[in-house]
């Protein structure tokens, strides 16, 4: 089965006024501060058009708030997704055929050395002697951190429960105790790094870009089974060890 991530590159308070929307979202957007109103409704109709293009449906599903804060469709029928931004980008991740997904995007050098120093402390000893082998060290805390973040994402835990979570990026595994069998690919571009955790059946990401016209284009395909998907591009999946622990699940 495959995935899909979409992600809006142009300005979202701009492209916000001319939209048509569910009147509940329109309402929800209302609460909110200009900037965030923007994102919300680019989320929602990057949502939407997604809906249409893989599954026909016309029309925005209702959608609930679950107790961690993250949005769903009330039906619990349809698709998982998940929402992230970065800067003025806004990404959607929508999985097929009962998947999981977990999003997270983060613009590379965003943060002072100061500040990943800090997030360096938060990790553990694998991730940090993966990270001191790399030749940019700022770029990879931010690869270690957003795929912590997407994988926390995706099981609904959240930035609280980082000790739930271990990554051992040198060996392409990961260890979750609350969610036993996630794949999660992580690739980082000049100016951002995006990851996406998903269910293990997951064998094909498609990639999408929306410009400020609303233009949808084509990125790449990621084979999640090849052993090289790009240069600088981290795949892990689920321990062997730790799935076989869980057999229930």
């Amino acid at each position: 089965m495959a995935s899909h991530f979409v992600r809006w590159m142009g300005d979202p308070g701009i492209a916000a006024d001319a939209m048509r929307m569910p009147q509940d979202v329109l309402d929800q957007a209302r609460q909110l501060p200009d900037k965030r109103r923007g994102r919300f409704l680019i989320a929602r109709l990057m949502l939407a058009q997604l809906m249409l293009r893989v599954y026909g449906i016309n029309t925005l599903p209702a959608l609930i708030t679950q107790s961690n804060g993250r949005p769903a469709f009330a039906d619990r029928d349809l698709p998982d997704f998940s929402i992230a931004y970065a800067g003025n980008m806004v990404g959607v991740l929508l999985a097929e055929e009962g998947g999981r997904a977990g999003l997270d995007m983060e613009i590379v050098r965003a943060h002072s050395r100061q500040t990943q120093e800090q997030l360096m402390q938060a990790l553990t000893s694998g991730e940090r002697a993966w990270i001191n082998a790399q030749q940019d060290f700022m770029e990879a805390v931010t690869q270690i951190w957003t795929l912590r973040q997407s994988i926390l994402k995706l099981t609904g835990e959240g930035s609280d429960h980082m000790e739930s979570l271990q990554l051992h990026p040198a060996a392409g595994r990961l260890r979750s105790i609350s969610y036993p069998d996630i794949q999660a690919v992580c690739d980082a571009e000049p100016t951002l790094v995006w990851s996406c955790a998903l269910s293990p059946a997951t064998q094909r990401l498609h990639l999408w870009e929306v410009d400020a016209a609303r233009q949808w284009h084509a990125l790449r395909d990621v084979e999640m089974n090849k052993p090289n998907i790009g240069p600088r591009t981290l795949r892990l999946t689920s321990s062997p060890l730790e799935r076989s622990a869980h057999p229930q699940m």
